[in-house]
Parts: C-alpha cells; sequence; structure tokens
C-alpha cells in the first residue's frame, strides 16, 4: 500500500489492556485534514499527531473500552471535498466525533453542513478563524465545536507586535480569500492600526490563481517596510515569489499556515533571511516531552511547524471524553470534554502511562485534568482557548521558535487597543 493511502485510510488499533479481558468492540473516530493541496505540506504531519494518539488510547485502554480506529480523510485543502468526506465519515462509518479540519473554510462548511445537524463532536487543531466564536455566540454549533488551538483574535493581535517590534510602520496585507485570510487580515490591520502602525493595502487573493501579479502590485503601492503574506504554502510560494520579482522589500511577516520548512525552500532561503512569523505556542508541560520523545520513535525527528501537538491533544480528549461518559455518541463526547480537563481535577499529561491512570481514575468516578502537549486546555463556553502565540524565524535556512508572545502580553495588548 502507498504512503499516501496509508494517510488517507488510517486504521490504528491496539490490543493492550490492564485486565486479561479485551473488548468486543471497535468505535471509529474520524478525521478530516489536508493530506494534499495547499495544506498538504502540513497537514501530512498533522495527521501524525491524531495516529499517535489513538495508539496511546488504545495502548492504555481498559477492559471495558472499546478499541479505537482511526478512519482519515483527505480533503484535499477544499472545502467541497472535505464536506463529501465528513458525510462518508458521520452517515456511513457513524462516527460520533471528527478531528479536523484544519482550513477554517473547510471546518466552517463541515460544521455547518455535517457534524452540527448530525450531532457529531468535529475538534478542530487548526482552524484559527475568529468566525467560530461568533457561530458559538450565535447559537449555530450546538456546542459540538471545539479547537485545541487559540482564534485569530490572539494572532492578529500578537502579529502587530512582531511586527512594530521589528520597527515596521508601514505593512501591506496580502490574504487568502477564505475565513482563515479575512479573519486574521482584519485582527491584524485592527490591531497595528491601534498600536501605531499603517496598513498600505489590504488585498484579496483567490486561490490557485497561475500568476499573482496583479494582486502583488497592488500590495506594492504605496511601497511598505514589509508583507504580511496569510496563506498556505502552494499560492504562497507563487506570491512570496512574484513579490521578490517585483521589487518587494524583503521582508516579511508570515502566520501559522506558512510556518513549513518546505515553504522555506521553496521561495528561496537567500530571499528568507528577515522574516518573522507566529503560530500557536504551548506553555511548556511534562506531555510536550513525553509527545516528542513517542513521535520520534514512531515517525522521525518531529518537524517545527504548528499543530501536531494539537491534533494530538484534541484526539486524545476524545478518547477520555468517551471514557468519561461511558458512551462513545456524539453528545456524550460534547458534554465529557470539560469534564475531563476539570482544573480540580488530578493532573493527566500525554502518554501511555499517564493514559492508564486516567482510565483508572475516571473508572472510579475520580476527576481529572487533561495538560496536553499543547499546552493547559481550559475551553470556554464556545469551544475556544487562550493560548500563547510562539514567534519564529528563518536562521541560517532553518524554520525555528525564537521567542513567545505569553497569553498575558496578548491580553495587556488587547486592552490597550480596545478589543473586545
Amino acid at each position: 500500500m502507498s504512503k499516501k493511502m496509508l494517510y488517507i485510510c488510517a486504521a490504528l488499533a491496539g490490543a493492550f489492556s490492564l485486565g486479561s479481558a479485551h473488548a468486543a468492540c471497535t468505535t471509529t473516530l474520524g478525521s478530516v485534514m489536508s493530506l494534499t493541496g495547499s495544506l498538504g505540506v502540513l497537514g501530512q504531519q498533522i495527521a501524525k499527531g491524531a495516529q499517535l494518539a489513538v495508539a496511546d488510547l488504545n495502548a492504555a485502554k481498559t477492559a471495558k473500552t472499546c478499541t479505537l480506529s482511526l478512519s482519515l480523510l483527505d480533503d484535499q485543502t477544499s472545502a467541497s471535498v472535505g464536506v463529501d468526506a465528513a458525510k462518508k465519515l458521520v452517515d456511513v462509518q457513524h462516527v460520533p466525533a471528527i478531528v479536523g479540519a484544519l482550513s477554517s473554510g473547510v471546518s466552517a462548511a463541515i460544521l455547518t453542513s455535517v457534524t452540527t445537524p448530525s450531532k457529531v463532536v468535529l475538534i478542530s487543531p487548526a482552524s484559527t478563524s475568529p468566525t467560530f466564536t461568533q457561530l458559538g455566540k450565535d447559537g449555530k454549533t450546538g456546542g459540538y465545536w471545539f479547537r485545541t488551538t487559540p482564534s485569530d483574535a490572539l494572532q492578529g493581535i500578537a502579529m502587530a507586535k512582531v511586527a512594530l517590534d521589528q520597527g515596521y510602520k508601514k505593512v501591506a496585507i496580502l490574504y487568502l480569500n477564505n475565513a482563515y485570510g479575512k479573519g486574521l487580515s482584519d485582527e491584524f490591520a485592527d490591531a497595528f492600526g491601534k498600536l501605531g502602525g499603517t496598513v498600505t493595502q489590504n488585498v484579496v487573493y483567490n486561490p490557485s490563481q497561475p500568476s499573482y501579479r496583479s494582486e502583488v502590485d497592488q500590495a506594492l503601492n504605496p511601497a511598505p517596510d514589509a508583507l504580511f503574506l496569510i496563506g498556505y504554502p502552494g499560492d504562497g510560494t507563487t506570491i512570496a515569489r512574484e513579490w521578490i520579482s517585483d521589487g518587494g522589500p524583503q521582508k516579511f511577516l508570515f502566520p501559522d499556515g506558512l510556518e513549513s520548512q518546505t515553504f522555506a525552500n521553496d521561495v528561496g532561503l537567500q530571499y528568507m533571511k528577515d522574516v518573522h512569523g507566529t503560530a500557536a505556542g504551548s506553555v511548556t508541560t511534562p506531555s510536550l516531552t513525553t509527545f516528542k520523545q513517542e513521535f520520534q520513535a514512531k515517525f522521525g525527528s518531529l518537524p517545527t511547524q504548528a499543530y501536531i501537538t494539537n491534533a494530538y491533544d484534541g484526539t486524545v480528549l476524545v478518547g477520555l471524553a468517551m471514557e468519561y461518559a461511558g458512551r462513545h455518541t456524539g453528545t456524550a463526547i460534547r458534554d465529557s470534554i470539560r469534564k475531563v480537563t476539570d482544573p480540580k481535577g488530578e493532573k493527566i499529561y500525554a502518554g501511555v502511562a499517564q493514559l492508564k491512570k486516567a482510565a483508572k481514575l475516571l473508572a472510579e468516578h475520580k476527576p481529572i485534568q487533561y495538560v496536553g502537549a499543547s499546552g493547559p486546555l481550559q475551553f470556554d463556553q464556545y469551544g475556544d482557548i487562550n493560548a500563547p502565540m510562539v514567534v519564529w524565524s528563518v536562521n541560517q535556512g532553518k524554520v525555528e521558535p525564537t521567542g513567545m508572545v505569553t497569553v498575558e502580553q496578548i491580553a495587556a495588548l488587547r486592552q490597550q487597543a480596545g478589543a473586545h
């Protein structure tokens, strides 16, 4: 079987239990991720986080727990393909929860047309658009939406700080025409302006164009200090190359969607010497060390990019929620996720040994607080979390983290900028 097929349909089932008997059932969890398309280079790595989580949950299960399998489908970074994949998972495979999607546009389409109407949990490791918070406020998610990554309402503020820290007073924005691109461009432009900067142009672009010369020319007039490019590696590579060839300043601001060594290599490392990016960060916890060790043992070195840990944590939470509820329905999972992240509960970390401990405590009806590889996971009423933002750069040709904007700094900046 080819590697691509292994990604597209992964069935990771273990047969380890604390007792002598094995559960005579299998529960299938769904996952919709971008394994191809604009986000494919990131999605193939993010999917490994979910795969590792299912392996850990199976290795830690009690005799009362069903074996888990993961049905992983490719959305090709396309909303219509993602919806079709989600319908297959819900209508044919009857999954109670889906881990995904990555693109905010894909997740929004799945949430509104498939999972919420079907009372299936959708927990995304990477969809950052503020749109989802508003959907929750409007009562359109039914509480079935969660994300283990912070909203772009936070990333926009963090990026504004990064730009001002670099001395950029005038920034042009080129953003992808989807929920992610528009949401992040709006949040950054609002924060940057209120904190003293000027957005010279805010230009939208559509995906999969052979050229973006028109959009680049518009963004270059008037001349900015730097470019904030919001998008994914495929189209982002074309835009960055055309920006450089048209004489744009080789000073770049990149978000989480472009935190990719492959993207930097494809643009040309000789042009990537003044890069400053942001991505979802994490408070260092014991879970992160364990996760890195397990990931390396199973898949090799952990790449520098966002959302692999977030996918692991989202999948683990679904498994623990089912263990808590004793039922494998979307509604039971929805109602139990906050029960297994209870700040008053005993702390549980990533890895097989800790998940075995969690299963034992839950069997004794004791509260637990799962503290993930991506940090503490405290969901508000809309399924959102607070988290810091990593600052990353390209140093001597390598994409690597260089700093952090803390939750406290983001809160202070939001207050300074008059954000809600």
